[in-house]
Parts: C-alpha cells; structure tokens; sequence
C-alpha cells in the first residue's frame, strides 16, 4: 500500500476556516454522544534540553478516523531560529490500521484550536457582538482572527501583545486579511470593551483582572495547558458560566481552572458544561444577555483527527500530495 505525505503548503491550501469549524462541531458533538475512543495524552519530558515530545491518538467510531498526532514543544528553538513545535499527523486506515497519510500537523494544530473556540462562540456568545479583543500576537492569535468572524460579524479587532511593538506588527500583518478594523488595545483596561476576548499567550500567570470583562462577554481561555499556569484569573473564573473540550483534559490540565478550585474561588462542580453537550443538545449554551462565558480550551484529539481526515478527503478528491510507499 502507498501513504500520502502533504505538506504545511498543501493543507494550507486544502483547507478553509470555515469548513474545519464545522468539523470540530461535529467532532465535539461526536464526542459527547460517546462516538469518539481518546485515551489521555501521552507525554514524555526533557529537562536537558527542556522539550516535550506528545502523543496524542483517537478513534472516531462513528465518521471511522483513525489517527495519532505527534507533537513537540521545544522552548529553546526560537533562540535557535527554529520553530518551538513540531507536529506531524498520521491517519491510519479504520479497517487495516495501514498508515494511510502522514502530514504536517503544525498548520492543523493552529487551525482546529481555533475552530474550536469558534464552535464555543457560536453557541456562548452573545448574536450582538461586535468587538473581538485578542491578547497574544503568535499562532493562535492568527487562527483566532481568521476564525471567530465566521460565527459572528465582529466589525473590531483589539490586540494586545507582550509589547506596543508586537501589538502594531500583528495588526498590520492582519489588516488585509479580514474585513475588521483590527487595532493595537490601549490599556489593559480597554478589554473592558470586547464583546469576545480571546487569550492565546504563552504568560503563566493571569493577563487582567476578571472584574474588568463586561457583562454578557464571551471568553476563549486558549494559552494555558499545564495544571500549574493561567491567563485568566480566579476573579473571572468565578463570575463565568465555565464550558470546556472535555471534562478530562480540563481537570488534568486547565490551570485556569484548577488554580481556581485550590485558591476556593471555584469547584469542579461549577464546570456547566462540554462544548458537545451544548451541541447535542444536552446542555444550554447562554441563557442570560448578561451572563460572562467562559471557554477554557485544552485542546483534545478529535479535533485534530477530524480536520486531518478532511485534509485527507480533499487531497484525494483534488490529487494533492505525494504517495510514499514505507515498504
């Protein structure tokens, strides 16, 4: 048998904002129906240097995706001029377990995080907004530009970035990208005019304080995964109505949430809801116009192994990639 190989260029071009978006919807509601098999992330760490080297597999028994993604995280690789992750996806085939396509998962990765916050937003954030504010001017802030205007008609962009500096860069690297005004935040305390605040940062500890995010704002808690780190504060945490990817990952890894629960402003029972119940049906998206919504997003396997069996599906239909026989 032959394996695909696409490259980061092909999936660029293979795949679209808005199709992904609808994929991961249905990969959230997938999951929640009990359609999806996905064992906890496995990882293996380096002190000397400091890396980290994930596996991350899942079985979809329902749209039959099989695939594993390979991740690493090395923070030494800028001062390198290298990227910090590395990430490679292979899909194998539901019935052989041939390995039918392996491609580069860095695009991917950026690509479905996004989605995901989208589908939250789509069913958290109030039908009126119109100001998105985003801190972080990296990959996530990028995908995160290019994917909330798709479920809501966001008119302005604020971004707030480690520095005055990178805020004006990314705003200018994405003006001619979408149809927003897209603009460096003034103070901090501007986030008090977003309807929909994104954070995609690589801070360990909160970026404002909670009490300045309006009633009836929406927030996608995207940067931190790791139990002992945050964007956001426990002030936040508290006021919001709390939906996350998955129960699992959130209490194995949301330090914005975990923080919360040990500092006794929050408890595991708060957590309202999975993105997929709200799909389903199950559980109620926003039910208040003043109601602040929380997304903490960790970021979970089906969401990587729906966008890549699109990619697959696409390059097929398009001949796109190069086959590679292993044996």
């Amino acid at each position: 048998g032959m394996t695909l190989l696409l490259s980061r260029a092909e999936l660029e071009r293979l795949l679209d904002v808005r199709s992904v978006i609808e994929a991961v919807e249905r990969g959230f509601a997938d999951y929640a129906a009990g359609k999806v098999q996905m064992p906890a992330r496995t990882a293996v760490r380096l002190t000397d240097p400091p890396g980290v080297l994930l596996l991350m597999p899942c079985a979809m028994t329902e749209s039959r995706a099989l695939g594993t993604k390979l991740v690493s995280v090395f923070g030494q690789n800028p001062s390198r001029g290298l990227p910090t992750i590395g990430a490679l996806y292979v899909l194998s085939d539901f019935e052989t377990g041939f390995p039918v396509a392996v491609m580069d998962a860095g695009f991917i990765t950026g690509l479905r995080t996004a989605a995901a916050s989208a589908v939250a937003t789509r069913y958290l954030a109030r039908e009126d907004s119109k100001t998105l504010g985003v801190f972080g001017t990296g990959v996530q802030a990028e995908f995160h530009v290019l994917a909330i205007p798709p479920v809501r008609a966001v008119e302005r962009i604020l971004v707030w970035g480690s520095s005055p500096e990178k805020s004006r860069a990314f705003a200018e690297q994405m003006r001619g990208r979408v149809e927003a005004e897209i603009e460096p935040g003034e103070s901090i305390e501007a986030v008090a005019g977003a309807d929909i605040v994104v954070t995609g940062t690589t801070a360990t500890t909160p970026l404002f304080a909670g009490r300045l995010v309006r009633d009836g704002a929406h927030v996608n808690g995207v940067g931190s995964h790791a139990a002992t780190t945050r964007e956001l504060d426990a002030a936040l945490v508290a006021r919001s109505t709390v939906v996350v990817d998955t129960y699992e990952a959130a209490f194995a890894e949301a330090g914005d949430i975990l923080l919360a629960i040990e500092e006794g402003a929050f408890s595991r029972e708060q957590v309202s809801a999975e993105v997929g119940e709200i799909v389903l049906g199950k559980k109620p998206g926003r039910q208040r116009p003043d109601e602040v919504t929380l997304f903490k997003s960790c970021g979970v396997a089906f969401e990587d192994a729906v966008t890549a069996s699109l990619a697959l599906e696409r390059a097929r239909a398009g001949g796109v990639g190069t086959e590679f026989a292993f044996a």
